[in-house]
């Protein structure tokens, strides 16, 4: 046994070749400025910092400390500007005048939150090397364009800054392009490009393949609005995960083709976790005592919230009932799909006379649902 933990030990190196050359570095050189700066005022690791010292040079705090304070000054934490760093070594010594402050401030001028814009220039800070005019303001502008508006472009930069890297050209228009010539309607597109313009990047070599393996599921109409959430079911999922999601109602006594029809009708039901489909599911038939037949025939129902709207309305519901106070059939397709204002005045507020105590009654029920106290 001791001889076997020998070779191992004679096989396994006591230090890393970066931690070894750290040491060998310190042993024999005393350290930079910069690598003392990078460590004790940016907070990075001795390997991050010798990473980065070997690529900027500097002998004093007065150019990395301008450039620290831009970031501070907008919102940046202490970690993300570390982060940001190790990803781009230059950006230490960028020109707070010409580099940072420009960008920063047209950034925030189009919306961007103070932690919103920290995380996209964390996650992306190559996008502070891009020229704000000719780059950063025309590629926002067509993204903005495309989408209809700044919060829109916001929200897909948001989900993927290399579009602002990269430019709407590069990024966007060949996607834009792909999904037109397949028919897939305008407000799909903006759609796709506005809340997945991640996915559909990632997936850009097979596009083509994902537009047909979704027609071939039953979508035969791209014009359809409801062919955009299907394709992300097609990219999203793999076959274990689609073959998990059947199985999860299958469980409720659905076939397959059960499962694939409820799909054509509603895609976001093959969406859902497991664990939602388990609990909604659940609830329809366990406590509410519906045939999951039922559920089939109206498979929207499975993407609502389970705790902000089915459960606190059909709780509801069933205590009218159980009051006798409600004197006509109601069906549950549109107890949980009209809007909170109608339901409020169709099933509480007519019963306020007779039952005042009604619209406590619901907020209970609502807020116990979500897990909250009642105000």
């Amino acid at each position: 046994m001791f001889s076997s933990l020998s070779k191992t030990l004679l096989r396994r190196p006591l230090f890393s070749p970066t931690a070894f050359r750290l040491i060998s570095t310190a042993a024999s050189n005393p350290p930079s400025f910069a690598f003392s700066y990078l460590v004790n005022s940016c907070g990075l690791s001795p390997e991050s910092a010798l990473f980065v010292s070997n690529r900027v040079v500097f002998e004093t705090s007065a150019r990395p400390d301008a450039a620290i304070n831009v970031l501070k000054s907008h919102g940046f934490s202490q970690s993300q500007i570390s982060g940001i760093i190790r990803k781009w070594p230059r950006l230490i010594l960028a020109s707070p005048e010409r580099t940072l402050l420009p960008k920063l401030k047209y950034l925030r001028s189009v919306g961007f939150s103070g932690s919103d814009l920290a995380t996209m220039i964390t996650c992306a800070p190559y996008v502070l090397r891009r020229s704000l005019e000719k780059h950063i303001i025309p590629n926002f502008g067509r993204l903005r364009d495309f989408l209809g508006g700044d919060k829109y472009a916001i929200v897909a930069i948001r989900r993927s800054p290399r579009i602002l890297i990269q430019g709407f050209e590069a990024t966007v228009d060949p996607i834009v392009k792909i999904l037109r010539y397949n028919g897939v309607r305008e407000s799909s597109i903006v759609w796709l490009v506005k809340c997945q313009s991640r996915t559909l990047m990632t997936s850009y070599n097979r596009l083509e393949e994902i537009l047909e393996k979704t027609k071939g599921l039953g979508f035969d109409d791209p014009s359809m609005s409801k062919f955009a959430v299907a394709m992300l079911a097609v990219v999203g999922m793999s076959e274990s995960t689609w073959e998990r999601k059947l199985d999860a109602y299958g469980r409720w006594g659905w076939s397959r083709d059960d499962a694939m029809s409820a799909f054509v009708k509603s895609p976001w039901c093959l969406m859902l976790s497991e664990e939602k489909i388990m609990a909604v599911m659940g609830f329809f038939v366990k406590e509410m005592g519906f045939e999951s037949s039922y559920i089939h025939g109206h498979p929207w129902l499975m993407s609502m919230s389970l705790e902000k709207r089915i459960r606190p309305r059909c709780l509801f519901f069933k205590h009218l009932s159980s009051h006798g106070l409600m004197k006509t059939k109601v069906g549950l397709s549109f107890l949980l799909t009209i809007s909170e204002e109608d339901f409020l005045d169709k099933f509480v507020t007519p019963h306020l006379e007779e039952a005042p105590e009604l619209l406590d009654i619901y907020r209970e029920k609502k807020h116990m649902a979500m897990g909250t106290l009642v105000p």
